[in-house]
């Protein structure tokens, strides 16, 4: 059924635009990493995958820091915490709602093998796992569809970040790599807008 004349039009001008938009709020799907934005921030859209990597400085592709996220009572990964809720919450996603201007602590150490294989497992756990696609052609669940925090750093300290905004961003393909090495290959697809659970399918199918 094709959409109201306004509404088909907002959505066709909100097409055009070249950088996603940030939201204050998300409540589902997030993934337990940080971003840290590269000069003049993230594109939307296939013609520009970011290959992320781990680090604690903005990067050509924005960096990522692993994220302790409090434990959950809700969600896949209820009342999980440490590593298990690392893993879980990179597979299905951590539901409990952060929020901008909120302190988050970070991970050190090497657990960037068990981000990657939460990753992997979200990509099996979606009906279309081909690799290296694009949104666009993309007809899975959803479940390589996730919510990743923008970050920033207080000063020196680098045991906490502080969120800035979110993206939501499609999972083209596995991390590669191992160790601090790993990258993680994304298109970034739009900011999620008060990302709650009745929310997203509105929100994947007006970008689509």
């Amino acid at each position: 059924m094709r959409p109201a004349p306004l509404l088909w039009l907002v959505a066709a001008v909100l097409s055009l635009s070249t950088a996603p938009a940030e939201a204050d709020t998300a409540c589902e799907r997030l993934v337990p990493f940080g971003l840290l934005p590269p000069a003049g921030g993230f594109s939307a859209g296939c013609s520009r995958i970011y290959n992320l990597r781990l680090g604690a400085a903005p990067g050509p592709d924005g960096n990522y820091i692993l994220l302790s996220y409090p434990s959950c009572a809700v969600g896949p990964c209820a009342d999980q915490s440490a590593l298990a809720l690392l893993q879980c919450a990179a597979a299905s996603g951590y539901s409990c709602c952060i929020s901008t201007v909120q302190m988050i602590p970070t991970i050190v150490g090497g657990n960037v093998g068990t981000l990657a294989t939460g990753l992997n497992q979200r990509i099996a756990n979606d009906n279309d796992a081909r690799s290296g696609i694009c949104y666009e052609t993309y007809t899975g669940n959803g479940a390589r569809v996730a919510n990743v925090p923008l970050i920033q750093f207080i000063g020196s300290d680098r045991t906490q970040a502080q969120v800035t905004g979110f993206l939501e961003f499609f999972l083209t393909g596995p991390p590669s790599g191992t160790g601090t090495s790993t990258t993680i290959p994304v298109e970034f697809i739009s900011g999620p807008t008060a990302a709650y659970s009745s929310t997203w399918g509105s929100i994947k199918l007006f970008y689509r």
